[in-house]
């Protein structure tokens, strides 16, 4: 099987695109661990002339003993994200007093419906957190230790960050699938969409009366 293999990738003139911040994508994840280059990607001329500027880096091995990887074809620009109201937000210890409180509050803005998104944002920020950017840092770091592993023995502090970082990078992970799951179940369809088409309506039309005074 592994000559046919060998045979077809040469039939196909495939070839091997470095991999770049990683020597190996496999541990035995043990204190000393074994570590294999298991996992590649492979590609025609054709194609790499098709996305001469793709990348291929190593991602934190988290949930696997397998190294993800991650090709890249070009630079996406992200866009500006609008505020979005979330359906959670309601069953969350704090929502009704964050909302009174920015109905209160001196008014920073024209639109009273700009001062309740940037306090319910500030409140989700610190009740739920950044999900994303925890995930992102905590897998960064992950990371960054299993590069240093590739060259050189990992300290006892460091070998005990690398332990602790993997379940939290699953727990982060579960949570995050949690959210998706919650916006794509028809009572945020009905909740969420709802609600943020509402609260967009209603500051559009505030907007738009304080423009024509």
């Amino acid at each position: 099987m592994v000559g046919r293999f060998r045979h077809l990738i040469n039939d196909l003139e495939l070839k091997d695109l470095p991999l770049i911040g990683r020597k190996y994508t496999w541990s035995n994840q043990q204190d000393s661990p074994t570590l294999v280059k298991l996992d590649r990607v492979l590609c025609s001329t054709s194609w790499e002339q098709l996305f001469p500027n793709c990348l291929l880096q190593s991602c934190a091995t988290d949930g696997s003993d397998h190294c993800p990887l991650l090709l890249g074809l070009q630079d996406v620009l992200p866009g500006k994200a609008r505020f979005h109201f979330e359906a959670f937000w309601t069953k969350l210890e704090g929502f009704q007093e964050t909302v009174a409180t920015a109905g209160a509050s001196e008014q920073v803005s024209h639109c009273p419906f700009d001062t309740l998104a940037r306090s319910l944002q500030s409140w989700s920020q610190k009740k739920v957190g950044h999900v994303n950017s925890q995930l992102a840092l905590a897998r960064e770091v992950l990371h960054q230790l299993e590069i240093s592993q590739d060259s050189r023995v990992l300290s006892r502090l460091e070998l005990w960050l690398k332990n602790k970082l993997k379940p939290h990078c699953l727990a982060l992970s579960s949570l995050q699938r949690t959210i998706a799951r919650s916006r794509s179940h028809i009572t945020w369809l009905s909740e969420g969409d709802a609600n943020t088409a509402l609260f967009h309506a209603h500051a559009r039309q505030r907007k738009r009366k304080n423009f024509t005074k």
